[in-house]
């Protein structure tokens, strides 16, 4: 019963993973951020035969925490943002990333260029 290709709504990674510890129980835990959510087996039935399971389970969530944005975290600024990040990096962090990254290269390449070593 594991789905292990679910992104969590709290942190944003693909480690949502689904247990059933009795016949009538089932949790929805996150391996990344501990989050758990306690559901009935009829309620899960309902979610897993929907078409956008993600978007339930963040609805739960919401339900159970009003007010908490989800979404992924930057691994640079460490804000929230509602789109996925690419390679864990928000783009106004690329951004300012490959700025330094093109200033970096032209300073370098003056500094061969004329030999100022």
């Amino acid at each position: 019963m594991n789905t292990l290709d679910l992104h969590c709504p709290q942190c944003g990674e693909p480690t949502l993973h689904v247990e059933q510890p009795s016949d009538n129980e089932i949790w929805i835990k996150c391996g990344t951020c501990n989050l758990f959510i306690g559901i009935s087996e009829e309620e899960w039935h309902q979610i897993r035969h929907s078409e956008n399971i993600e978007g339930r389970i963040r609805s739960l969530y919401e339900k159970d925490h009003p007010g908490v944005r989800s979404g992924s975290l930057c691994r640079v600024c460490y804000n929230l943002y509602e789109e996925r990040c690419r390679f864990g990096i928000c783009s106004p962090c690329v951004f300012k990333m490959l700025t330094i990254l093109v200033i970096l290269m032209v300073v370098a390449s003056f500094t061969i260029w004329f030999g100022v070593f």
